[in-house]
């Protein structure tokens, strides 16, 4: 009899996403997410396991090791990056308890811009020139502001869940931005050069020196369709990348992926976990425009449902260092966010979400949802769910998508038209 169990930490789509993936694995007999939400929770079937939510927050370290000794899990994953931050997975391993993430100081290579940055730069890695500036450097910075070429780049340097960067086309929208984060909010900055090429994000596992690559995807990180309105923690996405090829991947490899964690172990702070690299494909050749230091929500939900390696066996061999084929499906996935109307900003909660008969709520991963009363499900966060499909070109996936979106009735909220259509 099968008895291995999985616990998830985090609420959110990515972590509804990676359930599931778990959850399909002849290997696991039970899912546990860590907070969750009330619509992941779903019974056991022929086909998977149950998936089921614990009421305890993601940074009560102490209780959420207190349930993986009692109930005697097998693997932690961590879905958000707070928690990292935090050190979860320093406490985890001071237990003796095993879990996928960084230590707090290998976290830095998100939650600090300064960190990653020096780290690329040590390592050889190609990224964007740059100058950082502490709070208390307001006036050099605006000075140092004045002087750059725009469009201008800034980013708060700390955890800003992926809305936390700013490109400024005018001086004057560059000095707002530039008060906004420094007085405001009393942030650490950096002002960096504004690059242009093609986007993507690329995903690995590392241990150390040991590497397992997921694969790409394309996400939209602008609120509206034709990429307007702010930075959002996603709207959508796609995967793969079909350009990116196998020579690439190589080169992302040879070039990124293996000089910053051979310099993280070299300065005694070595790598574990998923490691998602933000690229840019531009004129002078491949650049890191981000490190994140787990996997990216929206692109979970749509890139690991391309996998046919069973996803305990692919985590399992991350955790031991061993060698394992990760073979994708050759279909595409697509997925597009509903949100509430005014995110990233301010917006509503407690609006009703409806879904039709006919609609295949497999094909959706919930994020910002609670439940009212013992039926009724209302939105809890500005982005509410994600629909998502497979099919074999993206064109398809889009089709299915939007008819599938039709279905779906939450009063007050909004959603990208344009996810998936490229040049």
């Amino acid at each position: 009899m099968i008895t291995t169990q999985i616990l998830i930490i985090g609420s959110g789509g990515r972590e509804h996403a990676l359930a599931k993936q778990y959850a399909a694995s002849d290997h696991v007999s039970h899912v546990w997410v860590a907070p969750g939400n009330p619509a992941m929770i779903q019974p056991e079937r022929d086909s998977s396991a149950a998936i089921d939510c614990v009421d305890i927050g993601i940074e009560d370290f102490e209780s959420l090791c207190a349930f993986v000794k009692e109930n005697e899990i097998q693997i932690t994953f961590v879905g958000p990056e707070i928690p990292l931050n935090s050190g979860i997975v320093d406490k985890f391993r001071k237990e003796g308890l095993k879990i996928i993430g960084p230590t707090k100081q290998a976290s830095q290579l998100e939650a600090s811009k300064g960190f990653a940055k020096g780290i690329m730069n040590r390592a050889g890695v190609q990224t964007a020139a740059y100058q950082s500036f502490d709070p208390t450097q307001f006036q050099e910075a605006s000075r140092y502001l004045s002087e750059h070429a725009l469009p201008v780049v800034l980013k708060e340097d700390g955890l800003a869940q992926g809305k936390g960067v700013i490109i400024a086309t005018t001086r004057a929208e560059a000095e707002q931005a530039l008060e906004k984060l420094m007085i405001e909010q009393e942030s650490s900055v950096i002002i960096e050069e504004f690059l242009t090429g093609k986007e993507f994000s690329y995903f690995c596992l590392v241990n150390e020196e040991h590497i397992i690559s997921i694969g790409t995807a394309c996400d939209y990180k602008r609120a509206f369709d034709n990429d307007e309105g702010l930075n959002t923690g996603g709207m959508g996405a796609y995967a793969p990348v079909d350009w990116v090829d196998e020579n690439l991947i190589d080169e992302i490899h040879t070039t990124i992926i293996q000089p910053v964690i051979q310099k993280m172990i070299e300065e005694n702070t070595p790598f574990t976990g998923v490691l998602y690299a933000g690229l840019m494909q531009t004129e002078k050749g491949l650049y890191v425009i981000e490190f994140n230091t787990r996997f990216g929500d929206p692109e979970t939900q749509i890139l690991l449902p391309l996998l046919e390696t069973d996803f305990y066996e692919l985590t399992h061999a991350h955790l031991e260092k061993q060698d394992i084929s990760v073979n994708h499906s050759l279909d595409y996935g697509l997925g597009v966010v509903i949100a509430a109307n005014g995110y990233p900003e301010s917006y509503q909660i407690g609006m009703p979400i409806k879904l039709l008969d006919t609609c295949p709520v497999e094909s959706i991963c919930f994020s910002g949802v609670k439940r009212e009363d013992s039926k009724q499900f209302v939105s809890d966060g500005g982005r509410i769910l994600m629909m998502t499909a497979k099919g074999r070109s993206l064109s398809d996936c889009r089709d299915s998508v939007y008819k599938m979106i039709e279905k779906v009735s939450i009063p007050d909220t909004f959603y990208r038209r344009d996810i998936g259509l490229t040049e």
